[in-house]
Parts: C-alpha cells; sequence; structure tokens
C-alpha cells in the first residue's frame, strides 16, 4: 500500500500510509485509538476506497472496490464480531460465496472439507449444527474455515483473537502460523501488544494517521513498542491490582433468574448473585455462556422467565431500561455501535437522549458543556462535538458511550466489555475512572468481560460463567488466574 490518504469531514484517518506485507509472514498492524488501523484494512479489503495512494498486488496495481474484488484476489477478513447468519447451519453459512463449486454446492463435499480444516484446529464440530448454538470461539473457528475455502492468500484479522481465552488464543496462533509456513500472508490488527508480540514476526505501528515505524519483532520490546504507540502516555500503563473498594450495603441482588436466549432454551440458568455499594462485581467468561442475556435481562431488555431482581430493595424485575436510567443506572451494552450510540447523531444529541436529560425541555447549552467536558475528561478524537459520531473511530465511539454511561450511572453501572475497542493506554485509563467512582461515590459496578486483564484488574469479587450458570465465586485478592481460565472453558 503506497501513500494511502484517506479524509472524513473535519478528520485525516490516514496521512501518506506505506505498509508492505509478504508472503509467509504474519505482519501486525498496531495503534492507539484513531490511529488508522481499521480504516487502512477497510481499504485493503474495499470497504472504504482511498482518496490518494495505490495498492500494488504481486508486484501489479490493482483497484479494490468491494469485498468481492478483495476476496477474488484472496484477500479476506475475519473481523471480531463473527460475520455469520444465526439461522442457518455452519456448513449453509460457509456455502454462501463460495464459488469453486458453481451455483449447486455438494452439500456433503462442503461438509467433509468443513471437517478436515476443523480437525486441523484440534476440534471436531458438526458442519449440520445450527449456528446459533455455537460459542464465540467455534463462531470465529468457523470464520477461519470459510476463509481457507475461500482461497485465502492474505488473511486479514482485525481485532478477532483479542477477546479469547489464553489457551484458545494460542490455538488459532499455532493455526494461522501454519497458514503463513505454507505460504500465506497474515495481516494482524490489534490494540494488544502482547498479542502482537507473540504471534508476529513484524510489527508496524500506526499514530495519529502515519506509520511511526515498521520493525521486525526480535528487534523490540513491549516497552518499546508502547514508546512507539503513546508517546509519554505509556508511562500510565501498568496492570496491577487497582485499590480495593469498601463494599457495604446491598445495591443489586439477583436470585435464581432464567432467562431466554434468541432461538429457545435457557441463556440463563438459575443465576444469582449480589453487587454491594462500592463494589465491582465482574462476571469472567468465554463470550456466549449467558452473560450479554443476563445483563440485558437486569436492564429490562430481555424477559425474564423465573426469578427476580431487587434493587435497592425494589423489585424491578419487570420494570423498564427507562425506569432504570431515572434511578441512576449506566448501562454499556455488547455491540456498542449498533445499541450503544447512534452512529447518525451527533455526540451532543447522543448524550442529550439520556432519559435524566431528555424529559421536557432539552437545556442544549448544558448538554453542549456536558460533551465538551467528556470529550476532554476521555480525550475523544473529534472535530467537534456536532460531529456525526459515524466519523470516529471505533475507539472514539467507545469512549463516546463510556463517558456518557459513567455520567449517568449515580448509583449502578452495568456493562459487557466496557473497554473493548479501546487501546491499552486508554483502557488502563477507564478502569481508573470506574474504579475510582465505585469508591468515591459509593456506587456498584456489575461488569462482565472476556478480558482477563481488566477482570483481575479492576474486579473486588469475581464471578466465572459458563453455559449460562456461574460457576465459581471468589475474591479477587485470592483469585488465581489459572483456575479462572479453567472454569471459563470446561
Amino acid at each position: 500500500m503506497r501513500n494511502i490518504t484517506k479524509r472524513f469531514p473535519g478528520v485525516v484517518a490516514l496521512d501518506r500510509v506505506n505498509l508492505e506485507v509478504y508472503p509467509g509472514t504474519i505482519h501486525a498492524l498496531l495503534g492507539e485509538n484513531g490511529a488508522g488501523k481499521s480504516t487502512l484494512v477497510k481499504i485493503l479489503y474495499g470497504i472504504y476506497t482511498p482518496d490518494e495512494g495505490v495498492i500494488i498486488l504481486n508486484g501489479r496495481r490493482v483497484i479494490i472496490s468491494s469485498p468481492i474484488d478483495a476476496i477474488n484476489y484472496g484477500i479476506v477478513m475475519v473481523s471480531q464480531s463473527p460475520q455469520l447468519i444465526d439461522r442457518l447451519t455452519i456448513a449453509e453459512n460457509i456455502i454462501l460465496g463460495l464459488k469453486k463449486y458453481g451455483y449447486y454446492a455438494p452439500v456433503k463435499l462442503v461438509e467433509r472439507e468443513i471437517s478436515k480444516l476443523a480437525e486441523e484446529f484440534g476440534v471436531k464440530i458438526d458442519p449440520s449444527t445450527d449456528t446459533w448454538k455455537l460459542s464465540y470461539t467455534q463462531k470465529q473457528m468457523v470464520e477461519f474455515i470459510r476463509a481457507m475455502l475461500l482461497g485465502v492468500k492474505i488473511l486479514l484479522i482485525d481485532e478477532a483473537l483479542t477477546y479469547l481465552p489464553i489457551e484458545e488464543r494460542r490455538r488459532f496462533y499455532k493455526f494461522i502460523k501454519g497458514f503463513a509456513e505454507r505460504g500465506g500472508t497474515v495481516l494482524l490488527i490489534t490494540h494488544k501488544i502482547p498479542e502482537a508480540m507473540e504471534a508476529a514476526d513484524k510489527i508496524t505501528v500506526l499514530r495519529r494517521g502515519r506509520v511511526v515505524k515498521t520493525v521486525e519483532k526480535t528487534e523490540v520490546t513491549i516497552d518499546d513498542i508502547r514508546r512507539m504507540m503513546f508517546g509519554e502516555r505509556s508511562k500510565e500503563i501498568t496492570y496491577e491490582r487497582l485499590p480495593p473498594g469498601a463494599p457495604d450495603g446491598e445495591l443489586l441482588l439477583v436470585e435464581n433468574l432464567w432467562v431466554e436466549g434468541d432461538f429457545g432454551g435457557y441463556a440463563v440458568q438459575g443465576v444469582s448473585l449480589k453487587v454491594r455499594r462500592g463494589e465491582v462485581f465482574a462476571i469472567a467468561g468465554v463470550a456466549g455462556n449467558g452473560q450479554k442475556e443476563l445483563l440485558q435481562a437486569i436492564m429490562g431488555l430481555r424477559p425474564i422467565r423465573k426469578g427476580k431482581v431487587f434493587f435497592e430493595g425494589e423489585d424491578i424485575t419487570h420494570r423498564s431500561t427507562y425506569y432504570l436510567r431515572l434511578k441512576g443506572v449506566g448501562y454499556i451494552p455488547d455491540l456498542p455501535a449498533k445499541y450503544g450510540v447512534s452512529i447518525e447523531n451527533t455526540i451532543i444529541e447522543n448524550i442529550a437522549v439520556i432519559p435524566v436529560y431528555a424529559r421536557g425541555f432539552i437545556d442544549w447549552d448544558k448538554i453542549r458543556s456536558l460533551a465538551l467536558k467528556l470529550i476532554r475528561e476521555y480525550d475523544i478524537k473529534t472535530p467537534s462535538p456536532e460531529a456525526p459520531v459515524k466519523y470516529l473511530s471505533g475507539g472514539n465511539i467507545m469512549k463516546v458511550l463510556v463517558s456518557r454511561e459513567l455520567n449517568t450511572a449515580t448509583k449502578l453501572l452495568v456493562a459487557y466489555n466496557p473497554t473493548r475497542a479501546l487501546d491499552e493506554a486508554t483502557a488502563i485509563r477507564v478502569r481508573r475512572i470506574i474504579k475510582n467512582k465505585v469508591i468515591n461515590d459509593n456506587i456498584g459496578a456489575l461488569i462482565a468481560s472476556e478480558d482477563l486483564d481488566e477482570i483481575f484488574q479492576i474486579a473486588d469479587t469475581i464471578a466465572v460463567m459458563n453455559s449460562g450458570r456461574i460457576v465459581g465465586v471468589f475474591p479477587a485478592e485470592k483469585a488465581k488466574r489459572e483456575e479462572i481460565e479453567h472454569l471459563m472453558v470446561m
């Protein structure tokens, strides 16, 4: 990629970026939020068109105007959110888009190929299984299998491995290393420096839309990469456990909760827990084990079939989300760009929709002042508070959501992966803000996260959720990482 430049209204996302990747290598692309990583990859995959610059593939200039063009050139992307249709089987999902079998794909042949590739991952799957029954890890495996069957030559991995347990991640690392050894090329986009250091051969660091440097992994340390990514901010990055709160008094009580999933069956099966004032209660678990449905049910976004939820002693089992928001509950959902913000609206408008501000007449001057305050405090990279959210990077969209919800949470924060998509320095900063708010304002926090670094840094109490049930609860100071990981994947 030569002199790639991309502008959005009020911001230069990429400024004359050069990137070279070679066959047989795993090349990591690192950068803080808003650095331009995803924009660059979306240009290579045909989602965006560059304003300037060229793409050269095997010595020949090419124009990639859509993902179909990219796939025809052997470029396939696997993203953080699996792009699968839940109501189809594994085989049916993979058959979609496979041209090499013509219009009528022989299903049995495809199923055999799926099973063969799955064995290379070290797992066995039934290709006739409905996709909705799969765990997050299994869905990502299906995405990799589809890429292989599409004839991938350049595999783009956009934050797709970041939130897998370490053992599952290493299984995928082994697979992509084998792919590279056979002559394939991997471009690994991540904001996790240890992930790049473990999996990659080369690393390119982007900062504010420009290439800082491309290095061989063996030439640098983690601290070197942090300085390239964050400059002086790299000194803020530490992973010691944050000061414990002083839990006192019951705030949220969940008793024997049963909640259905999207396709029938119980995603939450008899869960009970208690969150106290001054406490961060963190739920660890691989995605797809009921955490999302549990939080949605507590927030009034999903029907509760059995059990009770109490907030400040009041039965809120069938209360509305609106009611809870007025009571001082902040909420960070899964898929923040879809459920957390309205990307077509401005930052100011995304704050104004919160019930506490949206009752009666809206004081726009007050909302604008709050928006400017949050932009400064969270270092949200935006041309102005009037900028539509869709023009921000994924990490900056997350900052808009997190800052708004922490401002809303005067009594309780309910959050699903609150620092997902945030770079390392910003994620740690947000964890400190959450912890300080819990301690100083004596609120409670119920957090579900697939990032164990986050769990161990912020939690006062750690619960593990697996197959819809709580399978272990530990005081954070006594919890052992190996035991938590074992319970997550057993």
